[in-house]
């Protein structure tokens, strides 16, 4: 994985997050299939496809549950990471 992948994904993620939608690989996959057609930079769109690549290697049928071994375990127990607040929560 690219410094970059992590970072791509992320964003997808949280563009995800915000339209609380549900965050699966499929739902990234279509996110990141949007980003890279809204993308003007040729750079930009290789990494967001390498990014997609990526994801399509570590895709596994819907049985399985690997996320024990995925390189995205974690992410939310680090520092700084952004944590989106329930639709349950009463803000009163």
């Amino acid at each position: 994985m690219s410094d970059s992948q992590p970072k791509i994904i992320g964003e997808a993620a949280y563009a995800l997050l915000l339209r609380r939608e549900d965050v699966s690989v499929s739902s990234l996959l279509t996110e990141l299939a949007r980003m890279v057609r809204k993308e003007q930079n040729t750079q930009q769109q290789q990494r967001i496809a390498q990014a997609q690549q990526w994801l399509l290697t570590h895709r596994q049928p819907a049985g399985s549950d690997n996320r024990v071994h995925s390189a995205l375990r974690g992410l939310s127990r680090q520092e700084g990471s952004v944590r989106m607040p329930s639709a349950d929560t009463d803000d009163n």
